[in-house]
């Protein structure tokens, strides 16, 4: 009896083995299972931020344009501004420049015709004096 007590004694020895072996197993197995999980969710997840990578430079070169248009066109309608400004100072600083240059050459018209008048007035003065002074020193000449 004692050799059949033998292997069911270390059949149940073996039984405990094979079930702490198995339960060992069986913990490794559901480790890699939540491992693999894991990885798989982490796979999606780089997936999906690879992707977001590959859009991102499209969405940042959108929202560096919209952004340079807003600002460009409150400077650029400043500039605008500043120029029409400055241009319609400008035309109406000319406008009179080009008022008191008129103004000037009518002044200056006007005296060349007085001094063209008084010109012709001394010569023709002169002249009459001329042929006054010649005709009494011809008369001289003559009556002598």
């Amino acid at each position: 009896m004692e050799s059949h007590s033998n292997p069911r004694g270390a059949r149940t020895k073996l039984d405990l083995l094979y079930h702490e072996v198995l339960g060992e197993v069986a913990g490794l197995v559901d480790r890699l299972e939540a491992a693999t999980q894991s990885l798989d969710a982490m796979q999606k997840n780089m997936q999906t931020m690879g992707e977001a990578q590959q859009v991102l430079p499209q969405q940042l070169s959108r929202h560096l344009t919209a952004t340079m248009e807003a600002s460009a066109k409150p400077i650029s309608q400043q500039a605008q501004h500043a120029i029409r400004a400055m241009l319609g100072d400008t035309g109406t600083r000319l406008d009179q420049l080009a008022r008191d240059a008129a103004q000037y050459a009518c002044i200056a018209h006007r005296s060349a015709r007085r001094m063209a008048l008084i010109a012709l007035m001394v010569g023709g003065a002169a002249g009459i004096l001329g042929g006054l002074l010649a005709g009494l020193a011809l008369g001289q000449i003559l009556i002598s």
